[in-house]
């Protein structure tokens, strides 16, 4: 069959002659490809039939596949016709043998293909390796950027190797998926050129049930694929780069008349014509690289479009430039005439002196740029700084030595060719030089994609990232734990029904640099999701601003006026010329530079010069930076590095405050000093705690001898299971008032081996109760009670038949509430989903029944719009609500539907029914959080509310965001502009305490026993070998900025456990009453109304040095002064010691 391959390419390449002198087919005849290892070779070259033979022998060579639903009328003689549909349609597919690549630990997949325009945007399986459910899967899919993946934990576990472009339709493509199981890669390759790798320990031999292979059939409810397919194989070994280039090579052949029209379209799309040069560039477009260029005269055009333009004695010269683009090895060429005016001299050493710039900011002792080949440069007439015979540069104080702070000076440069040194251009430039000792390089990169399973998939990778030089500046230490800190925002605003892949964007080749201000600006290369072009790398360039580097203003797209692609570009700040200097190279490598007045107004740009400038910063390699792409520095001064650190950085004990001494009198019990029930703990941003002591051991104080002793106390930290609870996804823990005694409740997601919807058909919501937090756990046998389960009815008499999604716990109006999301239908069906309330029942004194017996629940109710119409009128689902208060008691929800979060306001009274219409106050709008921002809950700290979300696709890639808005009542938060959204999120995957936790999201903010605020969310594991969602518990630390620190280890949160204080023992002292000390309480409801404290509740307990209110707040100090009261007296000495000690 390989034989008849080649011969009908050979007829193909005959006809080639006719079509016209400029095409060829360079490198169709390339190696054959390989046969080892191959196992299945179909070849759909036959025009009738449904089975189609393996052409692979040998051993383990698989049996005939057969096309489903077919019909000789998509037979094409050279492919077979894929015609699509819906997965319910008698769309035709082809079905593989069974267990095609069980046990294997290797194996290389290639199709030759050409895909339908409808695959481009269409959710599809190019071919599948698996069985007919979407649990386990080696596949290909088209759709979007192509990739190729496998799991075994559905797609939340899918690990991608993809291309950087999206394909084109119409067009012959050979692609290919190998699994190396001795490397633990997954590569796909396009066109025999890899395109990307990722790790994985998984192989196909992972894919145990291979009961359902196929071509063009999705496991999924996808639709089936459209388009042709030619040839596909299947290897049982990885097969290197090479062969796989040898498979592209052959299989090109049978297309080869139409990837020669592909190449001559190439060339029409240029609308190539000759040209009159009068600059030192001229474009000669690349078409993103499928073009190359040959001219007649390299010291006149070179290849790369640079310019060498005669002197004005000599004339115009005349220079034939030849285009030619190949396709998959067959070429098309057309050529075009270049008429090069001359130029003067004075002209070239003024282009050369535009890309002669001195930086803004530089560090004491560093050496300037030196200038670009072909020009020379004196430096003179420094003025408040020192320039070296070398280029060093330094900040000198009166007395000769180094300035203690920024001294900012200027020096002139005087610029000349080496051609004609007489012809000068002099530039001033003004520097601001930083001390030595305390500033940094600041490190801007972006890095290469691996996986979700490191937290460095493309939508993290493809953004900016910073380091700092670490600490001997032997490598470098990044920030944020190498996740990135800015991303670009959505090509357009989010539309009324939901953010799409078509709108995200990512960026590479970030860089900072110093504006003209003071602050400072990043210059990247935006792209679509994932890295694929998205059109604007042709031209254009994306520009921010920051003040601090924490937060960043998009400004937008910035157009160079170039055609031919921009590529790594950087900026520097021209002072001389109050102008910006852009760099970068284009698709063909050629350096060029221009200049602009105004980053936002492309209409103040310069001319296009082909050549390099003198920036530094580019740092080829990092060492200490993983999956690191090249990137630039720029400098920044103690105060930003400070800042950088404290809010990217680990935060971490440093120690406590220390105790004041405590007085006993002689005799004094010593077991009843009263000792301090907190210590207040201190962090290295700045940033406070507190948690409670255990015990004090007061052994070795002895009342009865006056002196001092020092006391040891334990500090009670305690750590919850990890995981908490095994397959409770959307978890939510509550502190419950039961009629005067504090429970806790816990409900969650029934997340059963990830089958959240019908569960397993038996689909139900679980709750549990304890008298502590730790007591909901796993670990201590908490006993679960199902509320509601499949076939209860909800109160207008609907079956409720799965889902039971997202269940929070809030008091509503004085009732215990929970809102959630049940769906309907004989197969459960999650777009049947509304968001629906049941509330606790009471009994006529207004006490709470039993939570714990589903009777005593109201009936679920649907929360609807005013008008009484549903809160999603597009597609109907709504879930993932939340309840909040303001400072004025004002009530909202905030939940999702469409992909987004909306706002209303609602009558606690009558809470099924809003009171407002609903308000998209937030859409997905980057990467990290793409197409969805779900799970909201709010908080309210000092004055702010804080509401947490999850973005992303439920998976590995899930994580948690963070807007905040003004808590006073005084602001509208029905209104998008109220809420501020960080970049970047505030949790993501990471490691935590040595271990991967991935997709950590749907949080929830809650209090434990101690008045501590914790945070209650899910993660993907694999504990006790489920693959569901866990939940996990930890402590909220507040840092310096007042952002909650999610991820705080128990290592960071107490450096030690022990404590001291002194007691002192006075000669003469009279013993005091013992005091019993105040036990602080705190709120039941993270959502109900709260201080200024940042609590989550009115009352009056404290959290972390923050005053919390809530309803069962007991009035500590009202209590102590009834107690005094009732004492009738005190004696004298007993009052002095009692004020000494409360002044502590």
């Amino acid at each position: 069959m390989i034989s008849r391959i080649l011969k009908r390419g050979a007829a193909a390449l005959v006809s080639l002659a006719v079509i016209g002198t400029g095409l060829s087919a360079a490198g169709v005849a390339s190696a054959a490809a390989p046969t080892g290892g191959l196992i299945g070779e179909y070849v759909f070259s036959q025009t009738t039939g449904s089975s189609v033979s393996n052409q692979a022998s040998g051993a383990g060579a698989l049996g005939a596949a057969t096309v489903v639903n077919g019909s000789d009328a998509r037979w094409t003689g050279d492919s077979l016709r894929f015609s699509g549909g819906a997965k319910n349609s008698s769309a035709n597919w082809v079905r593989l043998p069974n267990d095609i690549l069980a046990g294997k630990t290797s194996a290389t997949i290639s199709t030759e293909v050409k895909i339908d325009a409808s695959m481009k945007s269409a959710f599809n399986f190019l071919w599948n390796v698996g069985n007919d459910s979407p649990t386990s899967y080696f596949f290909a899919t088209v759709k979007d950027t192509p990739r190729t993946a496998i799991t075994t934990a559905s797609n939340g576990g899918e690990v991608n190797a993809r291309a950087t472009n999206n394909l084109e339709a119409g067009r012959w493509y050979s692609l290919t998926s190998v699994i190396d199981g001795t490397a633990g890669t997954i590569s796909f390759y396009v066109d025999g050129v890899k395109t990307g790798q990722t790790n994985t320990s998984l192989t196909p031999a992972s894919i145990t049930d291979q009961s359902l292979n196929a071509i063009g059939r999705s496991p999924w409810p996808d639709g089936f694929f459209a388009g042709e397919v030619s040839t596909f194989r299947v290897y049982d070994r990885a097969l290197a780069a090479a062969d796989v280039t040898a498979i592209s090579d052959q299989d090109a052949a049978i297309h080869s008349a139409d990837m020669a029209a592909q190449a001559q379209a190439i060339l029409d799309g240029l609308d190539l014509a000759d040209q009159t040069i009068d600059a030192g560039y001229v474009t000669l477009p690349t078409a993103g690289g499928a073009v190359s260029w040959a001219t007649s005269d390299e010291t006149i055009v070179a290849a790369d479009g640079r310019v060498n333009q005669p002197s004005e004695s000599d004339g115009p010269a005349t220079v034939t430039a030849t285009a030619t683009s190949t396709v998959r090895g067959v070429s098309a060429s057309t050529s075009i005439t270049l008429t090069v005016l001359p130029t003067s001299d004075q002209a070239r050493v003024d282009a050369a002196a535009a890309g002669y710039v001195l930086p803004p900011v530089v560090i004491s002792g560093t050496v300037l740029p030196a200038p670009a080949d072909g020009t020379t440069v004196v430096l003179q007439d420094a003025q408040g700084i020192a320039v070296a015979a070398d280029g060093t540069i330094t900040a000198p104080d009166a007395a000769g030595a180094a300035a203690a702070g920024d001294v900012t000076g200027t020096v002139d440069a005087v610029i000349a060719s080496t051609d004609t040194p007489a012809v000068t251009v002099t530039k001033t430039f003004t520097v601001r030089v930083l001390p030595a000792g305390s500033s940094q390089e600041l490190l801007s990169y972006h890095r290469t994609p691996t996986s979700a399973n490191t937290a460095n998939n493309a939508d993290v990778a493809l953004s900016m990232h910073l380091a700092l030089p670490s600490a001997d500046a032997s490598s470098w230490t990044p920030l944020n734990e190498n996740y990135g800190i800015f991303f670009p925002k959505t090509s357009a605003t989010p539309p009324p029904n939901g953010t799409s892949n078509d709108i995200i964007r990512s960026l590479v080749n970030p860089q900072v640099f110093a504006l003209e201000d003071g602050g400072y600006g990043v210059i990247s290369t935006r792209t679509a999701r994932e890295g694929a072009s998205d059109g604007t790398q042709k031209s254009s360039v994306l520009i921010a601003t920051s003040s601090d580097l924490l937060s960043y203003t998009e400004v937008g797209l910035l157009d160079l006026g170039e055609t031919n692609g921009v590529n790594a570009p950087h900026a520097v700040y021209d002072s001389a010329a109050d102008v910006y200097v852009i760099a970068w190279t284009d698709d063909s490598g050629t350096p060029k530079y221009t200049t602009v007045a105004d980053l936002a107004d492309a209409g103040t740009r310069g001319e296009i010069v082909a050549g390099v400038i003198n920036d530094r910063g580019a740092v080829a390699a990092a060492s200490g930076i993983d999956d690191y792409v090249a990137g630039r520095t720029v400098p920044v001064d103690a105060a930003t590095i400070t800042a950088l650190e404290e809010r990217f950085g680990r935060i971490t004990n440093t120690g406590y405050a220390p105790f004041d001494d405590v007085e006993a009198s002689l005799g004094a019990d010593a077991s009843a000093l009263g000792l301090p029930t907190d210590v207040a703990l201190e962090y290295s941003d700045g940033s406070t705690g507190s948690l409670p002591v255990a015990t004090w051991d007061t052994s070795a104080v002895d009342t009865s001898k006056p002196g001092t002793y020092a006391v040891t106390g334990t500090v009670k930290q305690t750590e919850y299971p990890r995981p908490f609870a095994d397959e409770r996804a959307d978890p939510s823990v509550y502190k419950y008032d039961f009629n005067g005694t504090t429970k806790y409740l816990m409900i969650a997601t029934n997340d059963l081996y990830g089958s959240n919807i019908d569960q397993q058909g038996a689909a139900k919501m679980p709750i549990r109760i304890a008298d502590t937090v730790s007591g909901l756990s796993d670990a201590a046998g908490a006993q679960e009670i199902d509320l509601l389960k499949r076939g209860d009815t909800d109160a207008a008499g609907a079956v409720m038949t799965g889902c039971f999604w997202a269940p929070e716990y809030h008091e509503i109006d004085g009732r215990l509430s929970i809102l959630f999301m049940p769906c309907y239908g004989s197969n459960p069906d999650m777009w049947s989903g509304r968001a629906s309330i049941m509330q606790l029942k009471q009994d006529a004194s207004g006490a709470d029944l039993d939570p714990a017996i589903p009777a005593n629940w109201t009936k679920p109710s649907k929360i609807l719009r005013p008008d009484g119409s549903d809160l999603n009128q597009v597609n109907g689902i709504s879930l993932d609500m939340t309840f909040f208060q303001d400072e004025t008691g004002q009530a909202y929800y905030v939940w999702q539907h469409l992909g987004a979060l909306f706002i209303a306001k609602v009558d606690p009274a009558n809470p099924t029914r809003l009171t407002t219409d609903p308000v998209r106050i937030l859409a997905p709008e980057y990467a990290w959080d793409n197409t969805i921002a779900e799970g909201p809950n709010v908080i309210t700290r000092d004055g702010r509310l804080q509401l947490i979300y999850s973005g992303s696709t439920v998976g590995d890639t899930y994580t948690t965001g963070l807007a905040t808005a003004d808590a006073s009542g005084e602001t509208d938060l029905t209104t998008p502009e109220a809420w501020t959204k960080l970049n970047y999120p505030i949790q993501k995957s990471g490691l935590f305490d040595g271990a991967w936790q991935l997709g950590t999201g749907h949080g929830m903010w809650s209090e434990d026993e101690d008045g501590n605020m914790i945070y209650v969310f899910h993660a993907r594991t694999d504990n006790n070998n489920l693959n569901g969602r866990d939940m996990f518990v930890r402590r909220v630390h507040w840092s310096a900025e007042g952002l909650p620190v999610l991820d705080m280890e128990p290592g960071e949160e107490l450096a030690s456990p022990t404590v001291t204080l002194n007691v002192v023992v006075p000669d003469g002292t009279v013993v005091p009453p013992t005091l019993p000390p105040t036990e602080p309480t705190g709120p039941t409801d993270p959502t109900s109304p709260v201080g200024t404290d940042g609590g989550t509740s009115t009352g009056s307990t404290t959290t972390n040095g923050s005053a919390l209110t809530g309803p069962l707040a007991l009035t500590g100090s009202g209590a102590l002064l009834a107690g005094l009261g009732a004492l009738g007296l005190l004696l004298a000495g007993g009052l002095a010691f009692f004020l000494r000690r409360r002044s502590a």
